[in-house]
């Protein structure tokens, strides 16, 4: 199965054309459609043949990260508005072109209210290891996974041995060793994630809304953490903090309920296999250059 970070990978591909993104509405619009289908199509006939079924992987509206620690993500609405680029237009758009994909293409298109699209990755890679097993010989074996993503966090994920990953920001495989993912875990939970606005373990919840300057994690101190995990703590707030971190970042803490609502999406749906559909939203959306491509899809 090939899972894709559809926004990531999406705006991978857009962000290319700066200039472009700065056209008409119209013009906007026919770029990101031509652009998203083409870079999809390019997967699917890279990675289709060796692992099959691709899924498209979507972020909901809302984040119940944000219900465990409300200053997630908190400044990207604050970055974006200091770009020059029409956000609002590009995200509306990218939406548009997810209940494209899910009516006219053959994906599956996994969308969940306070998922993110992380969560329907992880949680699609972990149902595989028991589910949808392929005929080995004699045996039954979880399918090959390929993920399409230049987010980090799906490092962990290669401690099942049939995951990889293809950054398309770095355009390389990201790769390591099952010592090393448990050594990055660790340094991840205790460093935090500043651009998801998750502060390091030293610090307080909002340091990074009130614009204040974290407490700094030495070498040292983070050695210990590395050696030690959670019992490196010092005292009370460095467990509530470590402990606070280890569910934004683990996959294990997603909620159950939303874990059962992206297995019922997936299970759920049947992937469009009418080429004259797909031929006819391409003529329709003036997409007429990947018409010649329509068996890539």
């Amino acid at each position: 199965m090939i899972l894709v970070d559809y926004s990531q990978v999406a705006l991978a591909a857009i962000l290319t054309f700066q200039r472009e993104l700065k056209g008409t509405e119209s013009e906007v619009k026919n770029l990101i459609r031509h652009v998203t289908l083409s870079t999809i199509k390019s997967y699917k006939k890279k990675y289709g043949k060796e692992y099959g079924e691709m899924v498209i992987a979507c972020d909901g509206r809302k984040y119940w990260r944000k219900d465990h620690f409300p200053y997630y993500k908190g400044s990207r609405k604050k970055n974006r508005e200091a770009s020059d680029l029409d956000w609002k237009l590009i995200f509306d758009t990218l939406s548009e072109m997810r209940e494209d994909l899910a009516n006219y293409f053959p994906y599956r298109v996994i969308h969940v209210e306070r998922a993110e699209a992380d969560d329907v990755i992880a949680v699609m890679t972990n149902w595989l290891q028991n589910n949808n097993l392929i005929q080995e010989g004699l045996v039954e074996e979880p399918q090959k996974i390929l993920i399409l993503s230049s987010d980090k966090d799906f490092k962990q994920l290669q401690l099942h041995g049939n995951v990889k990953q293809w950054s398309p920001m770095q355009k390389k495989y990201v790769t390591a060793t099952k010592q090393e993912i448990r050594d990055w875990m660790v340094e991840h939970i205790v460093k935090g994630d500043s651009g998801d606005g998750v502060p390091n373990i030293l610090s307080k919840d909002d340091v990074f809304m009130v614009g204040e300057r974290q407490k700094v994690m030495t070498a040292k101190r983070l050695q210990e953490f590395i050696e030690n995990g959670e019992a490196a703590c010092r005292n009370d707030e460095e467990k509530r903090n470590y402990a606070r971190n280890q569910a934004l970042v683990d996959f294990q803490f997603i909620p159950e309920d939303v874990q059962q609502q992206i297995i019922d999406t997936y299970t759920s749906q049947t992937p469009n296999t009418d080429k004259m559909k797909i031929m006819t939203y391409l003529m329709d959306n003036r997409c007429r250059l990947l018409l010649d491509e329509i068996e890539d899809f």
